[in-house]
């Protein structure tokens, strides 16, 4: 006589709502019911509602023999903290995934001409012109404030330091927003604008990376030039000493160089002072040598393409070789973020700093 089982149907498996704050559609494990995590878009902090059990049916249950129930889905691993940043969940505070966070299989992969594009969204047109206008607005209410007392010039002297600190915290989020698949710039919720002080602090992570890079070239050259220069001006000798670029000046800045974008890709995804891990940097230069050198080599020609640019400012043109700047800045931004896409695997970020 055969022995029958019920059916047994797990519960379904994914909870989907749409968040509180901005009404964008979410997508979580059904594990994760009734906890809290962070939306992806609006980064505001919602309530993951409960699973609603089916209405009770009168219809008979049917049996079949020797029904085993469908395995659970696996919860997905987190290996490394920078998998929540290309997912959308975070490993400890289950925030709710998106639909939208991992590309679907039929999206196109990502071109050339995607490169030049990712600045022209909507909230991408409005940062640009933020960024290419606001020092200069800036500079003329500095002028206007030259003559008033000094507490405008400290206000004008504070709005330059917040307009940098957004301009860097927004080429971070390029950065993740490329990592993820996104063709063009991303978007910020005005809702969760990042403070002052926050702001001063992406300012000075952004200057100690490239103090970590660049200090012991300008440790050389104020060695070996600016401190004789100050001594012999101490003493009233008018010639400074004669010096020039040597071959250990071009081997610390080449070094510099080298070493830059893959400080400001850490700086940009882990958003603290891991950034300034001289171990974390090498391993992970030395797990993507080959691809990384390229890499190097393309911020190389991006900067030579900035410093050409620079020259047009003595013919008047100076707004428009900063315009022309910033535009780079948004393609470099867009090529870090891919370039940690395709090697994250490979990066050694694996230890949760």
């Amino acid at each position: 006589m055969e022995e029958n089982t019920p059916d047994q149907r797990p519960p379904e498996s994914v909870i989907r709502f749409n968040c509180t704050f901005c009404g964008f559609q979410l997508r979580v494990p059904s594990i994760y019911a009734g906890k809290k995590g962070k939306c992806p878009k609006c980064k505001n902090t919602v309530l993951i509602p409960q699973l609603v059990p089916p209405p009770q049916q009168d219809e008979p249950i049917r049996l079949v023999h020797d029904a085993e129930p469908p395995a659970e889905p696996a919860r997905p691993a987190y290996s490394s903290p920078q998998q929540w940043h290309r997912t959308g969940v975070e490993p400890d505070n289950v925030a709710a995934n998106v639909d939208k966070a991992v590309p679907s299989p039929e999206q196109k992969p990502a071109t050339l001409l995607n490169v030049f594009t990712f600045p022209f969204s909507m909230a991408g047109v409005l940062h640009f012109i933020l960024f290419w206008f606001g020092p200069f607005l800036l500079g003329l209410a500095g002028r206007m404030f030259a003559a008033a007392c000094c507490y405008g010039q400290l206000l004008v002297i504070a709005a330059y330091i917040a307009l940098l600190g957004y301009f860097y915290y927004y080429l971070s989020s390029c950065i993740v927003a490329a990592a993820k698949d996104e063709r063009t710039a991303p978007d910020v919720s005005f809702d969760n604008l990042p403070s002052f002080t926050e702001l001063l602090g992406r300012v000075l992570l952004v200057f100690g990376c490239t103090l970590a890079c660049f200090g012991p070239m300008i440790l050389y050259v104020s060695y070996f030039y600016i401190w004789p220069a100050v001594g012999q001006f101490w003493v009233g000798s008018a010639e400074p000493p004669n010096w020039r670029a040597d071959p250990v000046y071009w081997l610390l800045y080449g070094i510099g160089v080298f070493l830059f974008p893959m400080f400001l890709l850490v700086a940009a995804l882990f958003d603290s002072i891991a950034a300034l891990n001289p171990f974390l940097i090498i391993a992970s230069i030395f797990s993507t040598f080959i691809s990384y050198c390229a890499l190097a080599l393309l911020f190389c020609v991006i900067g030579l393409l900035m410093n050409f640019v620079g020259q047009l400012q003595p013919g008047g043109l100076f707004v428009l070789a900063w315009g022309i700047d910033v535009y780079l800045l948004f393609i470099a931004a867009y090529i870090l973020g891919r370039f940690f896409r395709r090697y994250e695997d490979r990066l050694n970020w694996e230890v949760k700093l």
